[in-house]
């Protein structure tokens, strides 16, 4: 039975960007994923011949000798992806009280371009950049500086600022307080626990520069799968991992799949949710005190998606997101229950492939309550029943109300749509209450909150959006966090420093 040098549960940003490195650097790896389409939150999927993505929307830092530029050009995977970056000017547009506001790419751009829309508080947006530049300067890995080992292995002082309290300190006008928020819906952790960290490194990401995926974000997978399968190294789907076998009370051996095949390996890296990792393990092989502690940390918002399949030539592409507020405020309530529901939305089209100048899809998303859906947790897609799709129907027209009150001129040119709820997200992702985000990453409780890479298991790791950060950004370099225990980090960021 072969030995791998490194098992990888989970086929994730993750797990694909921390098996990618490894392999680079010589390691025999091994993915296992149980589901029958790699990438997690990378999937893309068809309906009517549009292609749509789940999770990964745009991201940041992919201009030349940026973070995720450098980090791609390394694993020669730049060149085979195919991208368009938003409008400079304007990436992401809020709508806030009926009044549109324009964030922009660059730092000094974006004070230039907001300013004008509060002419009294043009050193408050100022002041607001230099904390997000401050942020985003002070994080090693993403900066690619970091000359010792152990600058890898620290808390952030910013997880303890509460982003909120922050921007109220920056300004006491409370237009712009929610306006230099607007953002927020990317974080889905709520006004009284998003942390400065996660909140300034995500501003700081697509200020420097915003990209979408021509075609889907599913050719991320297909490139680093290739790098991993061309350095000898395997991938396997439809293959759900039953249990993490120890060899003695810390040491893993094995592991068990619903195949009834066994995987040795070395080393053993879990790309899935913390909570899922655990059931995989011996019950007693992990402190009682770390379980209950990493068991209590509330999940990020869940969503619901709503993709709109267009009749072709009849609603222009628009080169940035838009951000509809439909409250008092841009920091949202996930409760159902409230009559504002949906409270906000985020919009987008999807990258036409013909450099048409028209959309055929578009994706609009809101966060909402996953205990909605509580009638059906117990059951798989496509057997959830009728009362289900009524509920997805009703909730789908009362969101498409709202979006068409913004974009009247889109009604005629909707030929279709679908939907996905939480539990979409649970079956296919495997994030528990089908979380956009992972865990919260919580300000007031940053250590409570915080889950290294490292477990007790001596060579079992964690990787993934659930612990340093989520999206584009924080996968990628909580991936190189993850490798850092592995290999020596220091040669990697010198070689990602040389190619980019």
């Amino acid at each position: 039975m072969k030995q791998y040098d490194i098992v990888i549960i989970g086929s994730g940003l993750g797990g694909l960007l921390s098996g990618a490195l490894l392999s680079k650097e010589g390691y025999s790896v091994c993915i296992v994923e149980k589901n029958k389409v790699f990438g997690g939150s990378l999937q893309t999927f068809k309906r009517d011949g549009v292609i749509f993505d789940t999770g990964m929307h745009y991201f940041g830092s992919m201009d030349k000798g940026q973070f995720i530029y450098k980090l791609f050009k390394y694993l020669e995977i730049y060149d085979n992806l195919k991208l368009k970056r938003l409008d400079i000017d304007g990436f992401d547009v809020l709508n806030f009280r009926d009044k549109e506001y324009r964030f922009a790419q660059g730092f000094d751009n974006f004070i230039d371009k907001l300013s004008p829309g509060f002419p009294h508080e043009k050193k408050a947006i100022v002041k607001f950049i230099e904390k997000i530049k401050e942020v985003g300067l002070s994080e090693n890995t993403f900066n690619l500086t970091s000359k010792k080992k152990e600058d890898f292995f620290r808390i952030s002082p910013y997880y303890s600022q509460n982003a909120f309290k922050v921007i109220c300190s920056i300004t006491s006008d409370t237009i712009l307080q929610n306006v230099l928020s607007g953002l927020n819906e990317l974080i889905g952790g709520g006004k009284d626990k998003t942390n400065m960290f996660i909140f300034g490194m995500t501003h700081y990401s697509y200020l420097e520069s915003a990209w979408r995926f021509v075609g889907g974000a599913s050719q991320l997978t297909d490139a680093l799968i290739a790098k991993i399968e061309q350095a000898g190294g395997t991938v396997i789907k439809n293959t759900e991992v039953t249990e993490i076998v120890l060899e003695d009370s810390r040491k893993a051996g094995y592991i068990k799949t619903n195949k009834n095949t066994i995987i040795k390996g070395k080393i053993f890296i879990s790309n899935i949710h913390p909570v899922n990792t655990i059931k995989l393990l011996p019950k007693n092989s992990l402190k009682k005190v770390y379980v209950n502690r990493v068991s209590r940390i509330k999940n990020s918002s869940s969503m619901f998606s709503l993709y709109l399949v267009l009749k072709e030539n009849m609603f222009k592409y628009l080169n940035y997101n838009y951000s509809d507020f439909l409250t008092n405020s841009t920091w949202r309530n996930n409760d159902l229950n409230e009559s504002a529901w949906p409270q906000g939305y985020w919009f987008a089209t999807q990258v036409p492939e013909q450099n048409n100048d028209y959309a055929s899809g578009i994706i609009v998303i809101t966060p909402i309550n996953p205990d909605v859906f509580n009638k059906w947790v117990n059951t798989n897609v496509g057997r959830r029943g009728r009362d289900y799709e009524n509920l997805k129907n009703e909730l789908a027209e009362k969101l498409l109300e709202k979006v068409l009150k913004r974009f009247p001129e889109l009604k005629p040119a909707i030929k279709k749509y679908y939907t996905a709820t939480p539990l979409t997200y649970r079956d296919y992702i495997g994030s528990p209450d089908g979380t956009a985000y992972g865990l919260i990453k919580d300000s007031e409780n940053p250590f409570e909150t915080f889950v290294l890479p490292k477990t007790r298991v001596r060579n079992l790791l964690l990787t993934g959006q659930n612990i340093n950060g989520h999206g584009m950004l924080g996968v990628s370099t909580g991936s190189l966090l993850t490798v850092s225990y592995i290999t020596d980090i220091r040669k990697i960021i010198k070689k990602i420093n040389d190619a980019g």
